[in-house]
C-alpha cells in the first residue's frame, strides 16, 4: 500500500514523552510500535529510526507498507516492510505475544488507519498518515484471532530472527524492535509531548 505525507494544514501530535525519549535513546536502526494522538483521536504509531536521512524525493512520494506473519501452527511472529522506493526497504518483525504490540495492532485493525514517523539522525521527523481498508491489512484481520491469543516465545522469536536476518524478503535492512514490552507507552494522558509541525 502507497503511503504520502502530502497533508494539508497538519495539526499537532501528541506521544508519550518516555516512549519518544526510550526511543531515541536505542541503537540504530529501529521500530516501535505506540500511539499517537491527533485532533483528540489516538491512533496506532510505528516510528522509524532508520539511521539515516531519507532524501526529500522519497519522502515526498511516500512509501510502501507490506506485512505478513510467519511461524507455523505453534507461533507466529508478525512482519512489516517500509519500501522507500529507488531508496531503501526497511524489515522489522515483531513479537505478538508482546502486549503492547499486540495493543497497537489491535487499534490497527480496529480503527483501519495508522502513522509511521521517520525520524532522522538530525531529530527531523516525517509523519505519514495512511487510512486503510480491511483488504489492505488482510493478513492482519485474517490472523487476528492468533495474534490475541499469541504465546510465541523469546526463544521462538529469536530463531525466527536470525532465520529472516540470513534471507530477507522483501530484500532490505532490518530495524531492530525496541521499546518492547512496556503498555505504559500508550498513555497520552499523564506524561505527553506534543510535536508541532513546521
Amino acid at each position: 500500500m502507497a503511503v504520502s505525507n502530502v497533508y494539508p494544514l497538519l495539526p499537532k501530535l501528541a506521544l508519550n514523552r518516555r516512549f519518544v525519549r526510550d526511543f531515541l535513546d536505542a541503537a540504530e536502526p529501529c521500530c516501535a510500535l505506540g500511539v499517537i494522538e491527533e485532533r483528540k483521536q489516538a491512533s496506532p504509531l510505528l516510528a522509524l529510526r532508520p539511521g539515516v536521512v531519507l532524501p526529500n524525493h522519497c519522502t515526498e512520494h511516500g512509501f510502501e507498507l507490506g506485512h505478513s506473519v510467519l511461524g507455523d501452527s505453534k507461533y507466529e511472529i508478525v512482519h512489516f516492510a517500509f519500501e522507500f522506493g529507488g531508496f531503501a526497504t526497511y524489515n522489522v518483525l515483531l513479537n505478538p505475544s508482546d502486549p503492547l504490540v499486540r495493543a497497537v495492532l489491535w487499534r490497527m485493525v480496529d480503527q483501519g488507519c495508522y502513522f509511521v514517523l521517520a525520524i532522522g539522525p538530525d531529530q527531523q521527523v516525517t509523519a505519514f498518515r495512511a487510512n486503510i481498508g480491511e483488504a489492505v491489512l488482510a493478513g492482519l484481520h485474517e490472523h487476528f484471532p492468533r495474534i490475541e491469543r499469541s504465546t510465541t516465545s523469546s526463544m521462538q522469536y529469536d530463531k525466527t530472527l536470525a532465520q529472516f536476518r540470513r534471507r530477507p524478503e522483501p530484500p532490505g535492512q532490518m530495524l531492530g524492535w525496541v521499546c518492547r514490552g512496556d503498555p505504559s507507552y500508550l498513555d497520552l494522558a499523564n506524561d505527553r509531548m506534543e510535536l508541532v509541525p513546521h
